[in-house]
């Protein structure tokens, strides 16, 4: 497994470490922001939505990462984790 920092591709000189590209044995890419997975780039090419979010700077990244804005990123399939689905009851089944 490699890992190496994500350059940006603006004015912007570094993501400073906050932006971390792991590649697997397989060869598939995947993007991490805050130490978050983010989006992965498959070896034949696909992407796999692995966040339900957006901030401006984590959509930063993965436009330099593989060329998506927010549409773009928000429009890919996403199946929710255990934690963004009790995230998002953010405690209204107990009031």
């Amino acid at each position: 497994m490699k890992r190496y920092e994500l350059a940006p591709n603006g004015t912007q000189k570094s993501f400073y470490g906050k932006a971390v590209v792991e590649i697997d044995n397989a060869g598939n890419e995947t993007l991490y922001s805050y130490n978050t997975p983010i989006i992965k780039r498959l070896s034949n090419g696909s992407l796999v939505r692995l966040w339900g979010g957006w901030s401006n700077t984590t959509g930063k990244h993965i436009k330099a990462f593989c060329g998506l804005n927010k549409a773009g990123f928000m429009g890919l399939e996403h199946e929710p984790t255990p934690q963004e689905k009790a995230a998002a009851y953010n405690g209204t089944l107990y009031r």
